[in-house]
């Protein structure tokens, strides 16, 4: 089920994507990671356009959504992949799957029908214990299950796509208003929507999602791994971690004492500074988050030299003064 399901969301993506070109719409607001974001925030700041970011949260995803409501979404979604694909089956081993016309003898696969029905007899039949009762989930996206997250990603993206796909052609401002507009699973992120998003989400989800503002006004906002910024026309991207707000010590990395190869404990270390690299588009906010992890390793017992030489290395092989615009060696010392 997963796995037919992630192929299912596949190709829901590929088909939003060629609307994309086709109409200017943003229909794919499913994101996996920071990255989509971050792309974005480059191009407005190319055109100095930043204005503000909201970010939502649905906190009745899980637990309100009736099973009819969804049902009537994954089997329109599921149709319309297996429409787009020009495929009849998904064909599922044991780590992957894929689209085929014709299946080896043996291989596990789902036609459009199969999936769909599958698809129901799970959300009829996800039950849970508590002591000696039994209980059976009869509303809300499944939870604890593998399939769960593809399940709401993909009845979400119905919702949204219903809503672009009746609004472009008479609202065509509003439906660009939102071509900055992020997903992940229950967690929304628009940019540069001017308070559209706001105004018509009502419009786009069931009136059973409570979907929540987590940021004060339309300056700042935590988004994932991101905090952000809006500040003279730009977005000021840094990492956000929420383990610093946290009132007490926390060890986040292996000391250099621990019985782990010396090229793995330093391996982190490189990981952690392309990370935040990747995150921050201000060298300021790069730089006070570096010196902030540096100092976490040199309490842990790392070398300071070797430190300051892996630093270097991340700085070339990335071009760090490149991207920063300034002189990025020796701020270690």
């Amino acid at each position: 089920m997963t796995l037919g399901l992630k192929t299912i969301q596949s190709e829901i993506e590929r088909y939003s994507n060629m609307l994309l070109k086709v109409t200017g719409i943003n229909r794919n607001w499913l994101i996996k990671n920071n990255k989509p974001i971050i792309d974005s925030l480059d191009s407005i700041n190319e055109n100095g356009v930043a204005r503000n970011v909201e970010i939502f949260d649905f906190t009745t995803l899980y637990t309100n959504l009736p099973h009819s409501d969804i049902k009537v979404a994954m089997d329109s979604v599921i149709k319309l992949a297996f429409k787009n694909s020009k495929k009849k089956y998904i064909a599922v081993y044991e780590n992957s799957s894929r689209w085929v016309d014709k299946p080896r003898d043996g291989t596990f696969v789902f036609t459009v029908d199969e999936l769909i029905s599958a698809t129901e007899f799970l959300l009829d039949n996800c039950y849970f214990t508590v002591g000696d009762s039994m209980y059976r989930q009869t509303i809300g996206v499944p939870i604890g299950i593998d399939a769960g997250p593809f399940i709401a990603n993909l009845t979400l993206w119905y919702f949204e796509n219903k809503f672009l796909e009746g609004t472009y052609k008479t609202k065509y401002i509003v439906t660009r208003k939102l071509r900055y507009t992020f997903r992940l699973i229950d967690d929304i992120t628009t940019v540069n929507s001017d308070g559209y998003f706001k105004e018509y989400v009502n419009d786009i989800y069931p009136a059973c999602l409570q979907l929540n503002k987590e940021n004060e006004g339309t300056d700042k906002a935590d988004v994932l791994d991101l905090c952000l910024l809006v500040k003279d026309g730009k977005f000021i991207s840094g990492l956000y971690d929420k383990r610093d707000a946290f009132k007490f010590d926390i060890v986040q990395f292996m000391p250099m004492c621990c019985n782990q190869a010396s090229s793995v404990l330093y391996g982190v270390f490189s990981s952690q500074l392309i990370r935040i690299s990747r995150a921050c588009n201000n060298f300021e906010m790069f730089e006070q988050r570096v010196t902030r992890m540096y100092d976490e390793f040199l309490k842990l017992g790392y070398d300071r030299s070797k430190l300051r030489n892996v630093y270097g290395k991340v700085v070339k092989k990335y071009d760090l003064q490149g991207k920063f615009g300034v002189n990025c060696n020796g701020r270690l010392d």
